[in-house]
């Protein structure tokens, strides 16, 4: 009896051993997915580089701190004409600067995206891998009243990089060196604004993705050409309470990490891995652009072959909004209340208008606080609306963010052609056959505000805004009017586009308007 026990227990536990060893063994043959059994690159609608994870010291000088990033895919070049176009097909809203000819090149980096819009084309591209959006809208209002987006830190989609993913890969494996490529910095490798307000180089406003020096992980453009909007929101003393793994940013705030410097960039200090800006969430500018991201969570095939994109997804696309007029705010255009709200707005939407970072001429660096100001005393004085005059900067060189002009006190292009600067250089007075400059931004606004008085724009100002921008433009520039109202619907909750009101937008224009048409 004993015996057979024996070998009735003996039996059960060699069948268990066995069932144990099958078990151990199903795993063997098919081991983790792990960073480092991951492609190197991952091609789906657009080459992706895979990053290794590590530690780097963050930063530089007395906001240096090291911080440990998480291996993740990247694009290889920030998101061009070609791959948004793909996105526009589907349905997308078309980027700001669609049709100007100058930006939309197949290679060139797409711009004129506003945050909301780069995360918008982020949770399309997942569905079309059929992955999980990272971003999901919220009922929340960001500073300047637009739906806040939120991330899901759990998704395995696309999305935009955090600040510190974003320099990480930047810096290409490079121990605390100032660019891409190391320390040494030549005009040839990087987009920005070495011109100065002349047509020479290469580079004309944007530039071929791939037509500047890339990193040692092989990404390119992390260095000028168009700023990149990152996931995180913008705090200036973020690094001192930062955690060490995989910092996310702030939960909250007014604006959001923009990184890399741009053709606008006034020098190469604006382009180094570490140097960092913002923007409002909701602004899109000439010189902002994305790339995307993508966790390692899951098997990743290496070959473009293994992906097929759906073909259709059910997604409602990102819409600009034109309008929301509920509670408009009466504020006299002239008031320190409206002085301070204009304030604010220039800092949140333009941190890189260039009088905030360098002289022009005689014109001494000022803060957002003392443009806003002086844009209302000049205004004030010839009966000019102040969001008139500061969207026409906006529309016309976001903000002197970027743009020749700027560099001659002429932020609103006021009477100024391209194709004069083969003329010679602009001059402080002249006619019709030379750009103009001027010493200082107060003589160029007085100048601007007498100027738009003259009889052709106040004939054309008793029609609507469309009628008025033909006149005052020369062509047909729908992103130009487009930038002007939502100064006004931002700032005031005023209602002023291109065919509202459909007459006297003169009166939006100018203080004086009733008296004016007596």
């Amino acid at each position: 009896m004993i015996n057979r026990c024996l070998l009735i227990t003996t039996a059960l536990l060699f069948l268990c051993c066995k069932d144990g060893y099958k078990k151990q063994n199903q795993y063997k043959d098919k081991p983790s997915f792990t960073e480092y059994t991951a492609p190197y690159q991952y091609h789906g609608l657009k080459k992706m580089v895979k990053i290794p994870s590590g530690s780097f010291v963050m930063g530089a000088g007395k906001d240096t701190h090291t911080v440990f990033i998480s291996s993740f895919y990247i694009d290889e070049t920030p998101i061009t004409y070609t791959d948004f176009e793909l996105y526009v097909k589907d349905g997308g809203t078309i980027a700001k600067y669609w049709y100007y000819e100058t930006y939309h090149q197949p290679q060139h980096p797409v711009s004129g995206i506003n945050w909301y819009h780069a995360a918008d084309f982020c949770n399309w591209r997942s569905k079309k891998e059929g992955l999980k959006p990272a971003y999901k809208k919220t009922g929340q209002l960001d500073a300047w009243g637009y739906p806040i987006f939120e991330w899901d830190s759990t998704a395995n989609g696309y999305r935009l990089p955090t600040e510190a993913e974003w320099e990480y890969a930047a810096r290409g494996g490079l121990h605390q060196k100032n660019y891409p490529w190391g320390d040494e910095f030549k005009d040839e490798y990087a987009n920005y604004d070495n011109e100065k307000g002349f047509k020479i180089g290469e580079w004309w406003r944007l530039a071929p993705v791939k037509s500047q020096k890339k990193n040692e992980y092989g990404l390119y453009n992390m260095s000028g050409n168009v700023w990149q909007w990152c996931n995180d929101w913008y705090d200036e003393n973020y690094y001192s309470k930062s955690p060490k793994y995989n910092p996310k940013g702030p939960k909250q705030g007014r604006v959001k990490v923009i990184r890399g410097g741009a053709w606008g960039s006034p020098s190469p200090e604006y382009l180094t891995v570490h140097y960092r800006s913002y923007s409002a969430p909701s602004n899109y500018n000439y010189d902002i652009g994305f790339r995307c991201v993508r966790p390692i969570q899951e098997n990743i095939p290496a070959q473009k072959d293994k992906i097929t994109p759906n073909s259709k997804v059910e997604h409602d696309f990102y819409k600009y909004e034109t309008s929301h007029y509920e509670n408009p705010n009466p504020l006299d255009c002239y008031s320190e209340e409206f002085i301070q709200r204009l304030a604010a707005y220039i800092h949140d939407f333009y941190p890189n208008c260039l009088y905030f970072h360098q002289p022009v001429d005689e014109q001494k660096i000022i803060t957002p606080q003392e443009m806003a100001q002086l844009i209302v005393e000049v205004c004030k004085k010839y009966k000019i609306h102040p969001l008139f005059l500061t969207g026409i900067m906006a529309s016309e060189s976001g903000f002197a963010s970027c743009s020749f002009p700027r560099w001659f006190n002429n932020p609103m292009a006021y009477h100024w052609q391209n194709v004069l600067m083969e003329k010679g250089p602009p001059q402080y007075s002249g006619d019709k056959n030379v750009n103009i400059k001027y010493k200082n931004l107060r003589k160029g606004f007085e100048y601007f505000a007498k100027g738009i008085h003259r009889p052709v724009y106040m004939r054309a100002a008793k029609t609507n805004l469309d009628n008025f921008h033909l006149r005052y433009v020369g062509y047909r520039a729908d992103e130009w009017m487009y930038t002007l109202s939502r100064l006004y619907k931002d700032i005031l909750g005023v209602r002023f586009e291109p065919h509202y009101p459909e007459k006297n937008a003169g009166a939006l224009i100018f203080t004086d308007w009733v008296s004016l048409n007596k």
